[in-house]
């Protein structure tokens, strides 16, 4: 959790960053409409930037019609063989969608303000999400019922970083980042979820 590097890396909000699974680079996405590519065995240079998008919209395959405000973030999972999406959205709701189907088949409640991250851990059958009310909700992913709920004063979540083979997740927050570790067990037929604080750095 050290800090290894600092850098001025666009000239507006950044929304996105994704990390390659193999090789030394970070994508960037910002509101100056930029997305730069960097590589942190070259000392973090930025090696392209891509810009000036085009703006050809191609028909969508299909919609999913169910918030009724904008939908902030997203993540596509998969449950046996079959491919699931979930979505955050500004109606302070996350909701779980069928791929194949094409429907809502659970609608998550709970927040108070914009749900602002959401995330399916790659180890655990849990969905996480957190919104700009500064809560985390752990959900259980097979029933969808709330296990838990984290608020460590850090203000409004944005972003969740989890990593395959670990039960670890890393929260990242307007004042700060927490690393927690989940730890999950099943009795009677229900999941207890419970969260031990390991690393904390706020900004």
């Amino acid at each position: 959790m050290e800090k290894i590097a600092e850098f001025e890396a666009h000239t507006d909000f950044i929304r996105s960053v994704a990390v390659h699974p193999t090789l030394p680079y970070v994508l960037s996405a910002s509101d100056d409409m930029l997305i730069k590519l960097w590589d942190w065995e070259k000392g973090w240079q930025c090696t392209q930037t891509f810009r000036d998008m085009p703006t050809i919209s191609p028909a969508p395959d299909f919609t999913l019609d169910g918030h009724s405000k904008g939908v902030n973030c997203i993540d596509y999972f998969m449950r046996g063989s079959k491919p699931y999406l979930i979505s955050g959205s500004d109606d302070h709701t996350a909701k779980v969608w069928d791929y194949q189907a094409k429907s809502c088949v659970q609608t998550l409640e709970g927040h108070t303000n914009n749900v602002s991250a959401v995330c399916v851990h790659p180890e655990l059958p849990l969905i996480i999400t957190g919104s700009e009310d500064g809560n985390v909700h752990i959900w259980d992913g097979a029933t969808y019922r709330l296990g838990n709920t984290l608020n460590y004063g850090f203000e409004r979540v944005w972003a969740f970083g989890c990593m395959k083979g670990s039960n670890r997740v890393v929260i990242g927050y307007d004042k700060g980042t927490i690393m927690i570790k989940v730890l999950s067990s099943h009795s009677g037929g229900s999941m207890g979820i419970r969260v031990e604080e390991e690393e904390k750095k706020e900004c």
